[in-house]
């Protein structure tokens, strides 16, 4: 709803949950190539969960698979009963829309009942705190994101830890989640329209000007941003990034990917 129909004067700065799952499934069907595949859906009957649950059934379509949906309580408390079915349904993949410590309640439940199967995560999911809450149960989670972890070598990330470092010098340690990088690709991109709309800046030169950015090289950060005089989607590429708890971290697995086309 923030990109269709056409709005003028918004400019999305995050991805979307259909390109995080896109990404995804492309990965588990294309590249894990698993058999037996039974993919599952866990997401909270909310409307960021609704917004999941369609692109998610979309995708399947598109690929030609089967899904399994789990409605599960928007805190994820307790999730056993929803363990529980999945397990004998057979379930090879888990894919989950919920936040980093609703995901760790899932990791969790799956532990107790002897559940090991990947559990992929929306970008809303895909936050360092899957590691410092979950601990070694968080191995098995991949999720998807558009923006860089902290420590990743970039030219765009080393200007970003420089900066941090010199105002804060805990830096490391507060800023270690994927929502910081976030906070600065908004004031890139806002600069970069800036610059391009000149010394006559006004609210219609910026979004003239916005609108002329094509495949936006932040240096790392995020992958490349396009906005156009029809499309505002502007950040339209994921990785995929592995846990790992030995260092905390969460690993990039590919390079930035767009999601297939449905067309």
């Amino acid at each position: 709803s923030l990109v269709e129909p056409y709005k003028r004067y918004v400019f999305p700065t995050n991805g979307f949950y259909d390109n995080d799952f896109g990404v995804i499934m492309e990965h588990i069907i294309k590249e894990l190539k698993p058999t037996p595949l039974k993919i599952a859906l866990c997401y909270p009957d909310v409307e960021s969960g609704k917004v999941a649950r369609r692109a998610v059934e979309e995708w399947a379509e598109f690929f030609g698979v089967s899904l399994h949906l789990e409605v599960t309580p928007s805190a994820l408390v307790d999730v056993t009963s929803n363990v529980i079915k999945m397990k004998r349904a057979g379930i090879t993949h888990i894919l989950i829309h919920s936040t980093a410590p609703g995901t760790v309640f899932l990791l969790k439940d799956m532990k107790k009942l002897g559940f090991n199967v990947p559990v992929f995560g929306s970008s809303a999911t895909c936050t360092e705190d899957i590691i410092s809450i979950g601990g070694d149960i968080s191995k098995i989670y991949v999720g998807a994101s558009p923006y860089s972890s902290w420590y990743e070598d970039s030219p765009g990330m080393a200007q970003l830890r420089k900066i941090s470092m010199k105002y804060n010098s805990g830096a490391k340690e507060s800023y270690r989640i994927k929502s910081y990088v976030l906070g600065w690709v908004i004031p890139e991109i806002l600069c970069e329209g800036a610059r391009r709309a000149g010394e006559d800046l006004n609210g219609e030169t910026l979004a003239a000007a916005l609108e002329t950015i094509n495949e936006f090289d932040t240096k790392g950060l995020c992958g490349p941003i396009t906005y156009t005089n029809t499309m505002h989607y502007g950040l339209n590429y994921n990785k995929l990034f592995r846990a790992d708890p030995p260092t905390g971290k969460l690993i990039p697995i590919t390079d930035w990917r767009r999601a297939p086309s449905k067309k």
